[in-house]
């Protein structure tokens, strides 16, 4: 990463970066409500990041890295318009390994059932997908998530796109509404799991 100490740089991510970007985004979720719930702990987060980036976030769509002289500090994973979630089999048999290695047969069938409701609510019309927004503990506060979302968003926005997410957590509700999104309806997950929220940026939306 270029720049030095404090000096933050934004770079496209490569594949060769998946590593990188899930050990930011396993540190960045690690107390995320819906994925905790999902999949019982923390514990499985790295090796689920990584194999979704290097299996479909990183190879069929694109992200971004922020850091400075001393490291990365903050990643996104987006899919551009026209690509579709499917992350390969043997992507997807390393996450239920680890996620059945470290909290059992439960977490995978919660995931299965998280997977089922996102791909069902998933708008049917083109758009920028953001997967996945994170920065590190030590970083959060600054503005990075959101000089991160909008470099993706000027990718949406040059092909008069829309954007979607899935706000797995309410305390960023106010970033994503200052970006231009908007509530589409909460997803419904089983009783008992926390609130995910779809949210939906029109093409062209004006940031506050």
């Amino acid at each position: 990463m270029d720049g030095e100490r404090g000096e933050m740089a934004v770079r496209a991510a490569r594949r060769d970066d998946s590593d990188l970007v899930a050990d930011i985004l396993a540190e960045a979720f690690a107390d995320d409500p819906v994925m905790n719930w999902t999949f019982g702990g923390a514990r499985p987060f790295r090796t689920v990041f990584h194999e979704l980036a290097r299996g479909v976030y990183l190879k069929n769509g694109f992200g971004h890295l922020a850091g400075d002289g001393s490291g990365a500090w903050a990643a996104t994973l987006w899919l551009p318009l026209g690509v579709e979630i499917r992350l390969p089999v043997m992507n997807e048999a390393r996450i239920a390994a680890s996620a059945f290695a470290h909290h059992g047969l439960a977490s995978i069938r919660r995931a299965m059932k998280t997977a089922a409701v996102l791909a069902q609510h998933h708008p049917m019309a083109p758009h920028y997908y953001l997967f996945a927004v994170g920065v590190r503990k030590g970083a959060q506060g600054k503005g990075l998530g959101g000089r991160l979302i909008r470099e993706g968003l000027a990718r949406a926005d040059a092909e008069g796109a829309p954007a979607y997410l899935e706000n797995s957590n309410p305390k960023n509700t106010p970033l994503y509404e200052r970006l231009g999104f908007r509530p589409t309806a909460p997803l419904p997950l089983p009783d008992g799991a926390p609130p995910l929220l779809g949210m939906l940026r029109p093409a062209g939306a004006s940031a506050r």
